[in-house]
């Protein structure tokens, strides 16, 4: 049986929030491959600390739902959960990942990290394929990271992601 809001999960995917149906920047081809690259490097780091997923939906309360690009949950978060409720996380994702599609605008990037700080994300980055550049917004700043910088933040000491190394998937000649 499909659940009320099943028709969500149609491609392309629908967020809500702000009483607003929003649909989801359908990718293009380096949107998908930045995906894949940063959720790599966070699968990487994660090991045993809990997991990794993209388009991961979840759910904020109040009718607002998000599908983060890319997710990372605590295990130490994962297991206060059901396993039906790990499917469907009532929480912002401890890192969550956008990528940005030409078509995104700042003012709902803006609300969205907003909205994934208030409920219960640590670490918000946006991949701005355009500018080559990531923007690391978290409870007390943010910082605009470019080539030859390191996502770190002290939530999460060991980890340590070169924006070179998202980034350079990009340059690939074929």
């Amino acid at each position: 049986m499909l659940s009320i809001d099943a028709w969500l999960d149609e491609k392309p995917y629908k967020e809500l929030y702000d009483g607003v149906v929003h649909e989801k920047v359908s990718p293009m081809f380096a949107h998908g491959i930045l995906m894949l690259k940063v959720g790599g490097l966070l699968s990487s780091w994660a090991g045993d600390r809990g997991a990794v997923a993209v388009e991961l939906r979840v759910y904020l309360g109040e009718g607002r739902t998000l599908v983060p690009d890319v997710a990372f949950v605590s295990g130490q978060r994962l297991g206060r959960l059901s396993r039906e409720e790990q499917e469907r996380p009532p929480f912002a994702p401890d890192i969550v990942v956008e990528v940005r599609s030409p078509e995104d605008r700042e003012r709902r990037i803006r609300r969205k990290t907003e909205l994934y700080l208030t409920h219960g994300a640590t670490l918000v980055l946006n991949v701005d394929p355009s500018t080559r550049t990531v923007r690391v917004t978290y409870a007390d700043g943010e910082a605009t990271l470019k080539a030859g910088e390191t996502i770190r933040h002290e939530a999460f000491p060991d980890l340590q992601i070169p924006v070179n190394d998202i980034f350079k998937s990009l340059d690939r000649q074929w």
